[in-house]
């Protein structure tokens, strides 16, 4: 029994669970930046009723974007169940197995989490909650990913003298690139949440000089001078320093994105990888377009919540690219090595895993 087969439903469910996962981040966007977190203040009810029940003639302003997000949560969370069903009744390989049943573990610790931030009205939560959807995306990404037939068909070129030790130096860049990402992510989330989305409101400089203030005399004078020239609220240090620390780590974003595509472009000229790697450079440009505009024009809300979604399809693509990679360039399968060890050479070992 060939223990690598490609399965074309599972796959096809495993796709269809990863898109819907980012209009569902960009609907968690559209609540946050609409401050709609409250708007539907019970849970798993709203507003007393059943949710699926709950009249749409009920459905104006915050409301609309919190009880839409929670539906849109519930279709992945159908989804993910699934998922995790068809994996465990028809993919052979049991990791693949376990990793869906992760993605329906993290989708329901999602929706716990989401409850509890309306219940306990904790902000805090609200951060986390954020922060592990991206994560989630990544994981609801790989399943697609590893169920493909691309994956399960990929040539192994670890053994290769020149291009395996180069596509193990690829691979490296590109987990720090997913890593470097998800950071900025988190930064994101927490300057979002704790409202330092306009806590420097020039750009490129901050406050016109390289550093914002660092003391309390200097936040005196840029919160008199946000009060009296462009009517923005008070800000803290800490918002300040939040919001600079997200502009830093764009610039480390960019310096890591860049050479793993340029890499890519240049010498694994291979459509599996060349494909995320464009993706990956037009997303970073829109990445940073939507970041200065969400600056320049005081931070609308679907401006804002596109940024949002385009973060995470930044890091969903440099995450397949680094799967990718790996899968081609890094140790062969488990089933390959016995055989290897055994003197029996490569024929043997792709009977062996046949």
């Amino acid at each position: 029994m060939n223990k690598h087969r490609y399965i074309p439903s599972l796959h096809r469910l495993a796709l269809l669970t990863a898109a819907a996962t980012f209009p569902l981040i960009f609907m968690g966007g559209l609540v946050t930046s609409h401050g709609a977190g409250m708007s539907v203040p019970d849970w798993p009810n709203s507003y007393g009723y059943n949710m699926f029940l709950f009249p749409p003639r009920l459905w104006v302003g915050g409301i609309l974007y919190e009880h839409t997000h929670r539906l849109m949560g519930t279709v992945v969370g159908m989804l993910s169940i699934a998922l995790t069903f068809w994996a465990w009744q028809t993919e052979p390989r049991r990791w693949v197995r376990w990793l869906a049943t992760g993605v329906l573990g993290a989708v329901i610790f999602q929706g716990v989490l989401g409850g509890l931030r309306v219940v306990l009205v904790e902000l805090n939560l609200a951060v986390v909650h954020a922060c592990l959807a991206q994560a989630f995306f990544c994981m609801a990404a790989l399943v697609a990913v590893v169920t493909s037939r691309r994956w399960v068909e990929a040539d192994d070129l670890s053994p290769d003298e020149q291009s395996g030790p180069a596509g193990r130096k690829l691979f490296r860049l590109a987990a720090v690139a997913v890593f470097s990402i998800y950071v900025q992510l988190v930064i994101g989330a927490l300057m979002r949440h704790y409202g330092a989305g306009l806590a420097i409101p020039d750009l490129p400089l901050a406050y016109g000089k390289m550093l914002p203030p660092a003391s309390e005399e200097g936040l005196r004078r840029i919160n008199d001078a946000r009060l009296w020239d462009a009517g923005l609220p008070r800000v803290t240090l800490a918002q300040v320093w939040l919001h600079f620390a997200h502009r830093v780590g764009a610039l480390i974003v960019v310096s890591h994105v860049v050479p793993v595509a340029v890499r890519v472009l240049r010498r694994h000229r291979r459509a599996e990888l060349v494909r995320p790697a464009v993706i990956m450079l037009a997303l970073l440009a829109a990445q940073v377009t939507l970041g200065v505009l969400t600056v320049l024009y005081r931070k609308p809300a679907d401006v804002a919540s596109a940024h949002v979604a385009v973060g995470a399809l930044l890091l969903v693509t440099t995450f397949v690219l680094a799967a990718r990679a790996g899968r081609l360039y890094l140790a062969r399968p488990r089933a390959a090595r016995p055989a290897e060890r055994a003197g029996f050479g490569v024929a043997s070992a792709e009977l062996a895993a046949a």
